[in-house]
């Protein structure tokens, strides 16, 4: 070892520990700042050091002499050799935890006793490139270059990465405006003028084009499907902000607005934080593990919540045979699917509405008890039912009958109502949607 240089890892000013590669260098302060990197992280100012100064990171894990041997294997090798003493090959190679005393010898002897080069090999400065290569044109990512005839191609609304262009640009038509466009030295004033306006439209309309490209360039919206993966991450928190930000992103350079909406989010995600801590204090919790087991509580009690209001579901279907039906279907297929049975579900029933009540409306006292009776499970005022009614009987007196499909046409209302009232005339034999039963109707009437 060198006479003055330390023995071990110098300390870290922020937490005392020793420094372990890789660690931080402050490039500004003298007496240079060194700092252990979960320091760095937390931005750890210490005397005349700022967490806003530059900084290079150190790292031993290059190459020195021999393959396989980094910087940092070499500093231990000498250290171990230090402490030990040059022969004690056992001890070092037990210092050393990784190499074995066979190692250690031949590289200390070769490297350092045998070796007539210079103390420390010539490194090439990685910012430099001697051996340039050409550009070779290739399918990447950024920007992306998407297969001729691929989805992704057409996901991009056929943008060309070769020509930065796009097959359908904005205002496509455009140039159709000036094709026929011919100045002359017949024209007068107002002709020239009117040809003048209509260049100076499509000098901006391409300066519009360009504004578009270089907004889009440059915000990274060509790469829909990344876009996708990287809006994922706001799902429970300002997904659907997202839409209606993205028409301020030209306000902001793209760094900047990537920061605002990581903003929006951590904001976001702190308000929701707090308001399950919140409720954790409403009801009397003080910790976070007994936080957690309230959470499993809450949802096992939902469960059983939603078990109980099966029972309310059977008593509201029952008088409605259709609607039970359906519902002893849905909870068999949700008992299958608890099995892990791939099983599609019925739809939910719809609960039946309940009889308007009709007494004192408009037309009432013209009706009989069952034509009431009618009205009221049907929800309709009497006064339309009797106007349907006389409607309906008389459009059947002029063709004998009475079809379905013509009652529709006839009565503008819902098609299951007119339904109802086509089937509650004909059971009471108002109408007949059979001719040949017309003869018997009229005998029967007599």
């Amino acid at each position: 070892m060198m006479e003055g240089e330390p023995d071990e890892d110098p300390p870290c000013p922020g937490c005392s520990c020793n420094l372990q590669c890789p660690y931080i260098r402050c490039v500004e302060c003298v007496p240079m700042t060194e700092l252990c990197l979960h320091c760095f992280a937390k931005g750890f100012e210490y005397n005349e050091h700022k967490n806003d100064h530059r900084y290079t990171v150190i790292k031993n894990d290059f190459k020195l002499f021999d393959q396989g041997w980094t910087a940092a294997d070499e500093v231990r090798l000498l250290r171990a050799v230090a402490d030990c003493g040059v022969g004690n090959w056992i001890d070092i190679a037990n210092q050393m935890q990784t190499r074995s005393k066979q190692q250690c010898e031949h590289h200390y002897l070769k490297c350092y006793i045998n070796n007539r080069g210079p103390v420390l090999p010539v490194l090439e400065d990685p910012w430099i490139t001697v051996h340039p290569s050409p550009v070779v044109f290739k399918l990447s990512d950024d920007p992306p270059r998407p297969a001729v005839g691929s989805t992704q191609q057409t996901e991009m609304s056929g943008y060309m990465a070769a020509r930065g262009d796009f097959t359908m640009e904005y205002n496509n038509y455009a140039e159709l405006d000036i094709r026929d466009i011919d100045f002359s030295e017949m024209d007068d004033d107002l002709e020239k003028d009117l040809k003048y306006a209509v260049v100076q439209i499509y000098q901006n309309c391409l300066r519009e084009r360009q504004r578009r490209k270089r907004i889009i360039r440059k915000y990274g919206l060509l790469h829909l499907q990344r876009l996708s993966v990287i809006n994922r991450k706001y799902e429970h928190t300002i997904k659907a902000w997202l839409d209606s930000l993205r028409v301020f992103m030209r306000l902001l350079p793209p760094i900047e607005y990537d920061k605002y909406i990581e903003g929006l989010h951590y904001e976001q995600e702190l308000k929701n934080e707090i308001k399950q801590l919140q409720e954790f204090r409403e009801a009397g919790i003080t910790r976070l593990r007994l936080g957690r087991m309230f959470h499993r509580l809450k949802l096992r009690r939902e469960e059983e919540k939603t078990k109980r209001r099966a029972l309310s579901d059977v008593l509201s279907n029952i008088q409605d045979q259709t609607a039970c039906q359906q519902w002893l279907q849905r909870q068999a297929a949700l008992e299958s699917v608890g099995k892990g049975m791939p099983i599609s579900l019925p739809s939910a029933p719809r609960k039946c509405a309940p009889p308007l009540d009709i007494i004192g409306m408009p037309g009432y006292e013209k009706l009989n008890a069952r034509e009431r009776e009618m009205c009221a499970l049907v929800r309709l005022v009497p006064q339309s039912f009797y106007e349907f009614k006389t409607l309906l009987v008389n459009e059947c007196k002029k063709q004998g009958h009475l079809k379905l499909a013509q009652a529709r046409t006839m009565i503008k209302i819902d098609v299951n109502k007119t339904r109802k009232i086509y089937d509650f005339l004909i059971s009471d034999g108002y109408i007949n949607k059979d001719p040949l039963l017309a003869p018997m109707k009229s005998t029967v009437a007599k």
